[in-house]
């Protein structure tokens, strides 16, 4: 087991079940790697791509790479220059990682909310050309505790007549959403969320998306399921989001950022610092924002509530402003929900 990714081991992912931990990261790593490469990874490459990671974590091997994206990216060259997985011979991924690998290529991609924005993105790629500079070209804005202000000058941007404006937003280690905004103001929401829901439930394809149904998961209890399905009506289903809703959403996570900034112990003289009080000083400062989460169109549900409240290192969020040109011709219909699948498990 000499397979090391961020200097973490990695177990034999050949074992029965090894791989279901990572399945999430490997996707996103595809997706990544797709939009920031432009090369579309076929489904033979994918399984030749896994089958390397599996041959890699195996007893016989030592590779350490400093991410999932990092450590496709390494087994991908591997194809290229006719390695032991030449595309000549690529082997054939084992029944049960075939079906894991199956489902890190389906479900998991729609419904781990980094992995769905990243297919997003590359699927307008690929349907509309004249993305492909804007998307790759994205600008990226770091937000902290505090900076309220400037967070919400960002999200109430609006695009020029001719432009469409999405926002990519993510929450680090916690969630990942976007935002289409359209010159006249329209705005469509997507997202999926890890265990909670699939992108075609969200957007209303599949009402089996909701991964938390009843009789489906105990944690979660049926006013949470309310307000996930009030949520859903209010800023999903494909439909343009209401001005003085959206405003207000705005509004309130500007208030949580500010809400949730507290000072450094020892700001200026880090050498002083007491680690551990810094470290329940951030926390509190996630607890603060978690009193916000109910509120926010996520995933309003208490078991979310109670593990964002858990959180380290203070309330941040990083937004990816890319301009693509309206191809609408200015009638504010979503680019974004159709690239949505119509049913995840198809």
């Amino acid at each position: 087991m000499l397979l090391t990714i961020a200097k973490i081991l990695i177990p034999n992912l050949g074992t029965e079940g090894a791989l279901d931990p990572y399945a999430e990261d490997i996707e996103q790593a595809f997706s990544q790697y797709q939009l920031s490469t432009g090369d579309e990874l076929e489904e033979p490459q994918r399984q030749a791509i896994l089958q390397q990671l599996v041959v890699w974590s195996g007893p016989e091997h030592k590779e350490a790479f400093p991410s999932w994206q990092q450590a496709v990216r390494a087994a991908q060259m591997r194809l290229k220059t006719g390695g032991l997985l030449g595309l000549g011979n690529t082997t054939k991924v084992e029944s049960r990682n075939e079906d894991l690998f199956k489902m890190a290529m389906s479900s998991v991609g729609w419904a781990n909310c980094g992995a769905t924005a990243q297919n997003i993105l590359v699927g307008l790629k690929k349907l509309h050309p004249s993305f492909v500079n804007g998307i790759n070209g994205g600008l990226s804005t770091k937000v902290g505790s505090g900076a309220g202000k400037r967070l919400a000058e960002i999200l109430r941007k609006v695009p020029q007549e001719g432009q469409i404006l999405l926002l990519d937003c993510s929450f680090p280690a916690v969630h990942t959403f976007l935002l289409e905004v359209h010159p006249k103001g329209n705005r469509y929401l997507c997202q999926g969320y890890q265990s909670t829901y699939y992108a075609s439930w969200w957007t209303g394809k599949d009402e089996e998306g909701l991964l938390v149904r009843e009789g489906l998961e105990t944690k979660v209890s049926n006013e949470d399921r309310f307000r996930l399905n009030q949520t859903r009506d209010n800023w999903g289903l494909g439909r343009s989001i209401n001005s003085d809703r959206y405003n207000d959403m705005v509004s309130l996570l500007a208030k949580a950022f500010d809400a949730a900034s507290l000072p450094d112990i020892g700001e200026g003289e880090r050498h002083n610092v007491n680690v551990e009080e810094l470290r329940k000083q951030e926390t509190a400062a996630w607890e603060v924002f978690a009193k916000f989460w109910p509120d926010l169109p996520f995933c309003p549900v208490k078991r979310e509530t109670d593990s964002i409240a858990k959180r380290t290192q203070r309330p941040e969020i990083e937004i990816t402003e890319i301009l693509v040109p309206d191809i609408t011709n200015g009638a504010g219909t979503s680019v974004t929900v159709p690239v949505v699948p119509n049913s995840i498990k198809d």
